[in-house]
This record gives C-alpha cells, structure tokens and sequence, in this order.
C-alpha cells in the first residue's frame, strides 16, 4: 500500500480542476487592484517606504480574510457531505484509516486556498523593493497566514467530521473562528477600555489568528516581549491545528457507527428534536401554515436556523452594548469604545447577511441534490407555490432579527442626536451618522430580498450548497464589501476626505448599493419564474422551437429537424 493514497489521488484531481485556476487567478487580481488603489490615492510627494508599507499592510488584510474564511467554504463540508450520501462507512470498508480519509480531504480542498496564497504572495514581496518592510518582517507575516490558513481549514474538518448537515458545519466553523479572531481582540479592547492599560495586544491576542498576525509585525515584535509572544502565539495555534487533525482522523472512524445507533432510537422524543420541530403547543399554528402553503409548512418546521440567528446576534450584541457603555463613560477612552462600537454594528449585519445566504439556498440545494424536489414537482403544486413558501419562511425566520439589528441602528442615531453629543462630532458628521445608520436600515431590507432570491436561483445553480452560499454572498455584497475597503484605503490612508465629502460617499455608496440589490434580487426572480422546472430537474439545454421557417430554434440556432 502507498504511503497516503487518497492524498495522492486528490491532489491530482484537485490540480486540474478549473476552479483550483480561477481561484488562483481571482486572488491575484484582488491584491493588484487594492495595490493600485493604494498607490493611485497615495498623496503627492509621499515617501516609498510609507506607501510600501501601507500596501503591504492593506494586502496582508485581505490574504489574512482569504485566509480565514477558507475553512468555512472549503473544508466544512468535505466529511459531513460522505455522511449524507452514505459513502463514508465504504471508505472504511478497505485497509484505510481516518488519518488518511481525513488528509487526503485536507489536501483536495487546501489545494485551491493554497494556490490562492501563494497568488498574493509576490504582490506582497513588492514592498521590499519600496522599502518600509524588513526581510523578518515579510517572513514573519508569510508565517502567520499559513498558520492561519492551516487552523481554519483544520477547524473546518474538524467540524465536519463531527457534523452532518451543512448548515451545522458551516455555521459552528464560522461560529468558532469568530471566537478566535474576533472575540479574543474585543475582550482585549474591552479590558484596555475598563481597566486601562498601555498596550492593547497582550495575553488575549496568543490564541488569536489576529494576534499571530499583529505580533508579525516590526512595530510589535520589536518590542521587549513581542517576539517572546509571536512565537509563543505560533506554537499555540500550531497545536491547536494539529490537534484538530488528530481529532478528527480518530472521530471520523466512529461517526457513521454513532449516526446508526441514533437511528434506532428515531422514534424517541428528544429535546433537541422538539427544540428544532416544537411540541404540540404550536400544532394550530402549523396547521393554518399547512392550509395556506405546503411548502410553507415544510419550510418552516425546522427552527434550528431561528436559533443559530439569535445565538450569532446575541453575543456580538452583549460586546456592542459594553463598548457602548464604555463610550458613555467620561473618560480618554470613549472615542475608541463608539468607533469598536461602529465595528461591532457592521459585524453583526455582515453576519446576519451571511446566515440569510446560507439558509435561503439550504432547502432547495438539498431538495435538488437528493431528488425530492423532483418528486414535489410531479406533485399539483406549482412552482410558484414553492418559491412563494420559501420567501414566506425566509421572513418567518428572519424578522425578529431584523428588528433587533434595526434597534442597534436606532440607538446609534439617538446617541449621535442627543443634546449633551457623547460622540463630540460636528454637524457633517452627524449628517454622516443620519445618513449611514438610516440608509443601513434600509439596506438591511433590500440587501435580505437580494440574498434570499439570490440564493433560491444559485441554490438550483450550483453543484453544492457551500458554493451557492459563496456565490450567493459574492453576487450580492461583494461589491459593497469591496467600495467599504476602497473607501478606508483613500479616505484614512490615501489623500484625505473632508466631512462633506465622506457624507456624499456614504450616501452614494448606499444608492448604488440599493440599486445593486433590487437589480439582483429582480433578476433572479425572474429567472426562477420562467426556468424554475428545467433548473429542478437538471435540463441545461432549452427546448425546441418551431419557427415560421419551418426550421427548429434550439438555443438561439437553426437546425433542421430530423423525423423518424
């Protein structure tokens, strides 16, 4: 037997699958256009060395949020998808152990993320030749986005091989590398902010991907500890990676023997099934569901989404109201507490966003790819019918969560119109803050029509659910993701903006923005209107057409037909 076969063999089919290129190709582009943002928008006269450095930090941004999000769309679902299709227990069947199941998986989907980093890494290399960036520090930081690659696709398999759903997968790997990279840094922001302190990275940041990151750096790893730290934050995540791997390949052997043993005991009433499906007390209410839609009703009987929703609104939201506590505060402090506080805002709407991706294309990506929406269609019930119960179960979900994060705008504008004015900011900026927290409310609404009808089409579309989710996320906000990055590398970075002009930016992104989302959201149920039964069912190629030439139109070209 060789040493690793299925490591072998996926890294060959891996290399010449053509998404391995673009990706690759995609990564490239990305930091080349930052780059050339930064240098068209960098001031006249400036230093090389400042400019080299400015783009080597913004770059470093943008590999390290490739990095990190590479676990969640490439990993998270590459064990759990062999559970659900039964093939996992024939692996096991031969001579191979988890270890090697587990590799070989690491190996397929690290391929395309690896090839992406290695993209980024000459446009990195090029501030060296500006100057501003030492040899140890490029070094350094090339180390710490491989390790934090390395944790986030180990953290993916990890999670995996535990889970089975994607849904399940993909939001706890989410889920934890949130913990890791975000509420590791705020804890320490919060501590610096209430307890005081010299330094913001300290003990929090060791177990951080961000820390590892920022420890890289020459202005932290200079100092009297820094480098005692950045090393001491790699051996950590080192072995938090490594002891992801081993645990999965241990797991993996016994998870499709646990999901057998819990289908005996189907029949029993557990509390995570009533929690998910309800008791008797809602029966009524599923009952008029039922009566108005079916779909509707199948739709919206699984409420683990509700709870993911709230879980991942929640604790973001306890952080948000200690910064605004500690912006509140008379202190040095408070202008640091409200701009986290700004982040934190912006972070729970990006996530919100993400979670509605990932539920608006879950029922039918999965109906699709196991047949059952096939067998609904041969059913009376229209097509419209289904897309209509799924848009109502979208709202039913997402709603109250809606509001929630409406609250949080509404108290950002109370606090930025108060008389005794916490934030001290003048009246451009306050027209700024009108305009950025009204105009959020309202993209919140166009931004979830677009998600939820984006990614019913692209959950049709797409060969799994992981890849409607990306594109889902990539049609509808990654032009707005990408202006949000253009905007803080000219306005903070480049030549400097006036309080006039930032309030004219914000209010023009939003209008673009808008316009974007009711576009994408339109086209899409467009397309799902007229092409909902031939995406179902797998037809790609349009049906013949007679025309008054006595000729047969097929995708737009003329062809005589052949009688038998």
């Amino acid at each position: 037997m060789t040493f690793l076969p299925i490591v072998d063999r996926e890294l060959r089919v891996a290399a010449r699958r053509p998404v391995t290129h673009r990706v690759r190709l995609f990564a490239a582009m990305a930091v080349i256009g930052f780059g050339f943002v930064t240098l068209a928008s960098a001031r006249s006269g400036a230093p090389p060395h400042q400019v080299g450095k400015t783009i080597f930090v913004l770059e470093t941004v943008v590999a390290f949020a490739f990095c990190l999000l590479s676990g969640v769309f490439l990993t998270a679902d590459c064990l759990s998808v062999e559970k659900r299709e039964g093939t996992l227990g024939l692996l096991f069947l031969t001579d191979l152990r988890g270890s090697d199941v587990v590799l070989g998986k690491l190996a397929a989907t690290s391929l395309q993320s690896v090839y992406g980093i290695l993209a980024i890494f000459p446009m990195l290399g090029l501030p060296l030749l500006m100057g501003g960036v030492s040899r140890g520090e490029f070094a350094r930081v090339l180390l710490a986005l491989l390790l934090d690659l390395v944790f986030s696709l180990a953290i993916g398999l990890l999670l995996s091989a535990l889970g089975r759903e994607t849904r399940q997968t993909m939001a706890a790997t989410f889920g934890i590398l949130v913990v890791f990279a975000g509420l590791l840094p705020a804890l320490a922001w919060l501590e610096h902010i209430y307890a005081g302190g010299g330094t913001v990275v300290g003990t929090w940041f060791l177990a951080s991907p961000v820390g590892a990151l920022m420890l890289a750096f020459d202005w932290s790893y200079r100092t009297s500890q820094g480098a005692e730290m950045f090393w001491t934050s790699v051996g950590i995540l080192t072995v938090l990676s490594l002891g992801a791997l081993v645990f999965a390949g241990l797991i993996l052997p016994r998870a499709f023997r646990l999901e057998k043993s819990y289908s005996v005991r189907e029949g029993r009433n557990f509390v995570s099934q009533r929690t998910r499906f309800g008791g008797g007390r809602g029966a009524v209410c599923r009952r008029l569901k039922l009566e108005k839609n079916p779909f509707y009703w199948l739709a919206t009987r699984d409420r683990l989404v509700r709870l993911i929703t709230w879980v991942a609104i929640l604790f973001p939201g306890v952080l948000w109201l200690c910064f605004i506590g500690g912006g509140l505060k008379v202190g040095p402090r408070r202008h640091e507490s409200f701009a986290l506080s700004f982040m934190v805002a912006f972070a729970l709407h990006a996530i919100f966003k993400a979670i509605v991706a990932l539920e608006a294309s879950r029922r039918l990506s999965e109906d699709n790819h196991s047949g059952a929406l096939e067998l609904l269609l041969a059913t009376p019930l229209p097509p419209r019918m289904i897309l209509r119960g799924q848009w109502l179960a979208l709202q039913d979900h997402f709603i109250k969560p809606m509001v929630a994060l409406l609250l949080v705008n509404a108290t950002l504008l109370w606090l930025a119109e108060r008389a005794d004015d916490p934030m001290n900011v003048g009246d451009h900026e306050r027209n700024t803050f009108r305009t950025m927290f009204v105009g959020g409310a309202v993209a919140l609404w166009l931004d979830f029509r677009a998600l939820s009808w984006t990614g019913m089409l692209l959950a049709l579309r797409s060969k799994s659910h992981s890849r409607a989710v990306l594109s889902t996320l990539g049609r509808v906000m990654l032009l707005p993701w990408a202006g949000i990055f253009a905007f803080v590398i000219i306005g903070e970075i480049g030549r400097g903006l006036s309080g006039a002009a930032v309030g004219t930016f914000v209010f023009i992104w939003f209008l673009v923005g808008a316009i974007l989302s009711l576009t994408a959201a339109a086209k899409a149920k467009r397309q799902l209107a007229d092409d909902f039964r031939r995406l179902a069912t797998g037809v790609n190629e349009k049906p013949l057409i007679a025309s008054r030439s006595g000729l047969w139109l097929w995708r737009g070209q003329a062809v005589n037909p052949v009688r038998l």
